[in-house]
């Protein structure tokens, strides 16, 4: 019987996850490691998250099924829990994801994720370590498809402090690892979910909305964005959690060639959906370096928003439009060649997104912590770019 030690289960990932797994009912064990006061407190956690995939008490009652460990994964090699000792596999999905703060982005990243899998050589039956990486370690300067082999490279620009350390905790990993069963999965953008819509989470799908209404775009139409939804994602890195044997030990979690979505597409795609937002045809082009004024003047005669909440919705504009402006899809041929389903479009799966979507800036909530300076107190973190993003 199968033991999955699962990290980053309150997320949104981490939920899509819970909800797929547990509701298959296949006899695997799921253990997961929470930050908690108590074994019922990091349930109750759970349980939350699991609320925005299903009803209520069909959540409290998956959440029963979870084994829960009080604990913080940064810390994972010094947990003596003997409840992690008979893990037979596990899946790493927790990380900080905020843009800012350098040195607490990579202590977590990618020092805690070495804790963890210190800590995973005390496991004597272990299968698989499945560590959920980003597809966006290839940095700035990337070709138009990007495939695994060619990355971590040192010589990659990197945009973030994110990427900075999911970067290097793959290299870590692979260099000082090599003991473990160690497999890297990266998704590209996970933007909803595909039969729920934006109710999981509206990360990031707000920030797609926002250049629908704004009508400008970074980029030639025939650029493309690699979008995947959440329950896909899910079910692609339980496939390779509990697949045997892999080809490979890399892989993107990605739409690829026959899946990303082209600007052009978009627009077709929110005229059909949306079609009392009038016509789609009266997109601009526009430099996101020399016409920033441009962006100011359209964002507020579109959002009238003021205050920190219109700096920092504007700031995560920009820098969302900056990565797209460089136009990368993701090979996702080994996940394929392994024979797991391929990705659905993001123009298939938009409509359920915007029929129960809020509104734009309450949607922005979600992504808020990223783009929102640190007190003056905090460690410095990069500055947030305005030519590229992650």
């Amino acid at each position: 019987m199968a033991r999955v030690l699962l990290t980053g289960a309150t997320g949104f990932l981490g939920g899509a996850v819970l909800h797929q797994a547990l509701s298959r009912r296949d006899g695997t064990e799921w253990v997961c490691l929470v930050r908690c006061a108590s074994a019922e407190q990091g349930r109750q956690r759970i349980a939350a998250r699991l609320s925005r995939f299903t009803d209520p008490f069909t959540a409290q009652r998956l959440a029963r099924a979870v084994e829960v460990v009080p604990g913080d994964f940064t810390r994972a090699d010094l947990d003596a829990d003997p409840r992690l000792d008979s893990v037979t596999h596990v899946l790493h999905l927790a990380a900080d994801t905020s843009w800012w703060g350098e040195e607490r982005v990579s202590r977590t990243n990618h020092d805690g994720t070495l804790a963890l899998a210190r800590r995973a050589r005390g496991m004597p039956d272990l299968v698989r370590f499945l560590h959920v990486s980003t597809a966006m370690i290839c940095g700035a300067e990337a070709p138009a498809l990007v495939e695994e082999a060619a990355y971590p490279a040192p010589e990659a620009r990197h945009l973030v402090a994110y990427t900075v350390s999911k970067a290097a905790a793959e290299t870590s990993l692979a260099g000082s690892f090599s003991d473990l069963p160690i497999v890297v999965a990266r998704p590209s953008i996970v933007v909803g979910h595909s039969t729920l819509g934006a109710s999981p989470s509206s990360s990031i799908l707000w920030v797609i909305r926002a250049a629908d209404r704004l009508r400008l775009v970074p980029c030639a139409p025939d650029s493309a964005v690699d979008i995947v939804p959440v329950d896909w994602v899910a079910d692609s890195l339980l496939g390779l959690l509990r697949k045997p044997r892999l080809a490979h030990a890399l892989y993107h979690v990605s739409a690829g060639e026959g899946a990303r979505a082209r600007w052009a597409d978009l627009m077709r795609a929110f005229a059909e959906a949306d079609p009392a937002g009038g016509p789609r045809d009266d997109f601009a082009r526009f430099d996101l370096a020399a016409d920033r004024a441009l962006l100011r003047r359209r964002f507020s005669e579109t959002f009238g928003l003021d205050g920190s909440l219109k700096q920092a919705m504007l700031r995560a504009v920009r820098a969302y439009y900056a990565f797209c402006s460089l136009d990368l899809t993701f090979s996702n041929a080994r996940l394929l060649a392994e024979g797991l389903t391929p990705p659905p479009a993001f123009t298939d799966y938009l409509k359920v997104c915007l029929d129960n979507a809020p509104d734009i800036a309450e949607q922005f909530a979600d992504d808020l912590e990223m783009f929102v300076a640190p007190p003056p107190s905090s460690a410095p973190g990069p500055a947030l770019p305005l030519t590229a993003s992650a």
